[in-house]
């Protein structure tokens, strides 16, 4: 095959080849679409020269120079088209490298720059963020004639914030459509009427800078004040709009340039991100799907406990996790070991509902996790007076909950029998579970270090799945019932602890002294993680040796999709910066001083003593329990990974579900699949969801959360839909992220090296930025809300305020007035 393809040679058979970009601009002219001239640098000279140069093939390099003045010479512009690129749920905008007004010679430095950004750290970046593979990604180039635009701009053929599908959305600037895309000026913008092209609202923008071939010059006075478009050029773009949507049969976001009274088109990629129809859509699914769910008495749901490990599981991983929580797997499996019993009818149901992309504990149904008729119950009616309450629910005595007056009274002795050997079979598990799980965990750990240890690539695709299957159930069933026992003796021996104390020193003081006494509390040291990042950081424990512990541990890591930290060692980096080399863990408080504070003795002092050193063993041992538990977590994601590379799905089986097993065997092209739940998660992740949602106001999903007193609000540009809450980040230059993340980026404009930043963001609020600039793409493929078009935000805004940012209505609220005393008062620049 050929190295260098021009685009009216594009077929479908080359879309490999030339990469996403490529194959776009290909199709395009075989449309008959106004696209300047271009060639393509196929992925096979980047595969093949890659390593050693471009340069180091002259005949290659002579073919280039015949290519480029075939297509006219002069300026032109050089883009990346990489393997992955432009597809219907990944853009990748401004991840690799664009250079513009390339001539000469210097092409084919470009082209080599553009192989060279393929792994640059905000590709990386992005392409972790969105959980794709990077094994078999290759770069394509795109050059092409560079069209001397007068205006450029974008398209979307459906705006993405009209509920009603009828609008198209325009927005355009003075020169080269660099300044739009890159967010350094506020272009103007015009909402069309889809079908007749006319303008229904225009905005101008302030268009201050234009950038041209020669670079960036200041636009005049009176030029700013101008529209770039009127009626009837705004017309023509919108019947271009329509040939392209036509030509692909769905929506497409259009980068054009204007130049000498006609239109150009440079790129049509598909709109990665959901219309306000299509969120509405999927936000009456969820009412619908909760609806079904919840109790006749009404049900709370609550972002609780697993909320805190696993706050937005992929596909993937939410299905794999049901088997450590259902009823019938691992949780099931210790309730039954404990003495209570599941109630049969949940079957392979859990506490826990997904909801809105965010799992959240069902509360009606977490006592039938241990009885099928419950004696305890969460209390619906203070929940719904009080929501807050929900936040650390405490269930109460109720024997005759759902069963009716006269059921209950009947079942009463049986329930108070049920009660009482589940106590006297916690306690007895207890004493004799230290000993016992050592062992456990010692064969389990062996186990699953044998199995990573071996030759995945040798085994059919058949042994893969059945290793698949073994490890699921080995891991989150067979050893989930032991590893998640010590988080009940703990919560037992608390329980108990605070009974005693509660009465002698009073609530606040127990809640300070369980607090201080569970200090002591470590796990043993073959799994103690704190303690090995602490010799990490200062040397005494090499890296080799802390990844033979602790590889199979990594950031979020009951999320699937991340990867571990022997997979990735760099990330070691972090963890020593972020670890002060002096730190000490706490000393354990004296157990003897709060006996005394009590007044404990005799007898009660003992038995105090006691249940604080068991205590202390089992919140050590629960450490323990999940680190071993991760054991058999990487074993069941290196199946996966292999699944994947096997079936060539670059990162897509994160978004499915082992329900497709049979498909991918068949052979079945799952592309459409992955694209949609990629979607469907993105959309679900962008609606605002309470912490407390009750069954009487599901209408709570995606409506904005109430301001709270003192709050000051910023009306800017909308560039993505979804309202996120956190502190704010004020930088004006791209700086390393903070590494605790959850904040809102305020910053001037974004170009693709605030990538990074964007992965650990909750929101992000610009100065200048259009609905196609690089900051806005991004962050609706992240599911970032987002709002552009608020001057002097780094001004108004401290780092540190609480803000909320309503991507749709592009409303910024600060919540807090106050910037909290740690903060910084300024915006943050990089010295680099």
């Amino acid at each position: 095959m050929t190295e260098i393809v021009f685009f009216d040679q594009i077929t479908d058979t080359l879309m490999a080849a030339v990469g996403g970009k490529g194959f776009n601009l290909g199709k395009l002219v075989q449309a008959g679409l106004p696209v300047p001239p271009g060639f393509v640098v196929t992925t096979a000279a980047y595969r093949r020269l890659a390593a050693h140069g471009l340069r180091s093939d002259p005949e290659l390099v002579q073919a280039i120079r015949a290519a480029y003045a075939q297509i006219g010479g002069g300026f032109v512009a050089v883009r990346s088209s990489a393997t992955a690129e432009d597809a219907s749920d990944t853009s990748f905008a401004g991840q690799q490298e664009t250079i513009l007004g390339v001539a000469g010679e210097a092409v084919v430095d470009a082209i080599e720059r553009c192989w060279q950004s393929l792994f640059s750290a905000r590709a990386v970046a992005y392409r972790r963020r969105q959980q794709l593979d990077e094994a078999g990604l290759a770069m394509a180039v795109v050059v092409q004639q560079l069209v001397p635009a007068e205006v450029a701009g974008v398209l979307f053929t459906r705006d993405p914030l009209d509920a009603t599908g009828r609008q198209m959305l325009v927005e355009a600037a003075w020169g080269l459509g660099e300044s739009v895309v890159s967010g350094r000026v506020q272009p103007d913008r015009y909402t069309l009427d889809r079908v007749s092209g006319r303008v229904l609202d225009r905005q101008r923008g302030s268009k201050a800078l234009r950038v041209d071939v020669a670079g960036e010059t200041h636009v005049p006075p009176e030029q700013q004040q101008q529209f770039c478009l009127d009626d009837p050029a705004l017309a023509h773009l919108a019947d271009l709009g329509r040939q392209v949507e036509a030509f692909y049969g769905e929506p497409r976001d259009v980068e054009w340039a204007y130049a000498a009274g006609r239109f150009y088109v440079l790129q049509a990629r598909p709109i990665t991100v959901a219309s306000a129809a299509e969120r509405e859509e999927v936000r009456q699914t969820i009412i619908r799907e909760l609806k079904a769910k919840a109790d006749p008495r009404g049900t709370v749901w609550v972002r609780y406990n697993l909320s805190e490990v696993l706050p937005e599981p992929t596909p993937m991983t939410w299905a794999v996790v049901q088997r450590l929580l259902a009823a019938d797997g691992g949780l099931g499996a210790m309730n039954r070991d404990l003495g209570a019993a599941p109630d049969p009818s949940l079957g392979s149901q859990s506490a826990f509902d997904l909801v809105a992309g965010r799992p959240m504990v069902n509360l009606s149904r977490l006592p039938r996790l241990q009885f099928a008729h419950p004696p305890f119950e969460y209390p619906f009616a203070e929940y719904q007076r009080e929501p807050r309450k929900a936040l650390e629910p405490q269930p109460v005595l109720n024997p005759l909950a759902g069963q009716g007056c006269l059921g209950g009274i009947l079942r009463l002795p049986i329930t108070v029998w049920k009660l009482a050997r589940l106590m006297r079979t916690t306690r007895k598990q207890a004493a004799n579970f230290p000993a016992q799980f050592e062992v456990a965990a010692a064969s389990f750990a062996a186990a699953a270090q044998q199995a990573l240890a071996q030759d995945w690539m040798a085994f059919d695709t058949a042994q893969v799945l059945r290793e698949f299957e073994t490890w699921v159930q080995r891991t989150l069933v067979d050893f989930a019932r032991h590893s998640l026992k010590p988080t009940v003796f703990a919560d037992w021996l608390w329980n108990d602890l605070a009974a005693l104390l509660q009465p002698r020193l009073g609530p606040e003081r127990t809640r300070a002294a369980l607090g201080e006494l569970s200090l002591g509390a470590a796990p043993p040291e073959a799994a103690h993680l704190s303690q090995a990042i602490r010799e990490l950081s200062a040397g005494r424990l090499k890296r080799e040796q802390f990844l033979a512990r602790f590889g199979h541990r990594g950031t979020n890591e009951m999320e699937l999709a991340q990867p571990r930290w022997s997979e990735v060692p760099e990330e070691l980096d972090k963890l020593i910066r972020q670890t002060p080399i002096h730190d000490h863990p706490p000393a354990p408080v004296d157990s003897e001083r709060i006996a005394a504070e009590a007044k404990l003795t005799g007898p009660q002092r003992d038995q105090f003593l006691d249940k604080v050193r068991q205590l202390r063993t089992f919140l050590g041992l629960r450490e323990a329990g999940k680190h071993y538990l991760l054991m058999g977590y990487a074993v069941i994601r290196r199946a996966l990974l292999e699944l994947d590379r096997r079936w060539g799905l670059h990162g897509g089986i994160w978004f499915l579900t082992p329900v497709d097993w049979p498909r991918l065997v068949a052979g079945e092209d799952v592309s459409s699949r992955i694209a949609a739940a990629r979607k469907r998660r993105q959309t679900e992740l962008s609606l605002e969801v309470p912490p407390v949602l009750l069954s009487t106001d599901l209408e709570a999903i995606g409506r904005p959360q109430p301001i709270s007193g003192g709050g000051r609000e910023l009306e800017g540009i909308p560039l993505s839909a979804g309202v996120a809450e956190g502190p704010a980040l004020v930088l004006t230059e791209p700086t390393a992220a903070p590494p605790e993340g959850g904040y809102v980026l305020v910053c001037p404009s974004t170009d693709p090296a605030w990538v990074p930043l964007f992965v650990a963001a909750r929101g992000l609020v610009m100065e200048t930025g259009g609905v196609l600039s690089h900051g806005a793409i991004v962050a609706r493929e992240f599911g970032l809300p987002a709002v552009a078009g608020l001057p002097a935000a780094t001004q108004q805004i401290t780092t540190g305020q609480r803000l909320r940012v309503d991507g749709g209505r592009g409303r910024v609220i600060i919540v807090d007035a106050e910037v909290p005393t740690t903060a910084s008062a300024a915006p943050v620049a990089s010295s680099a």
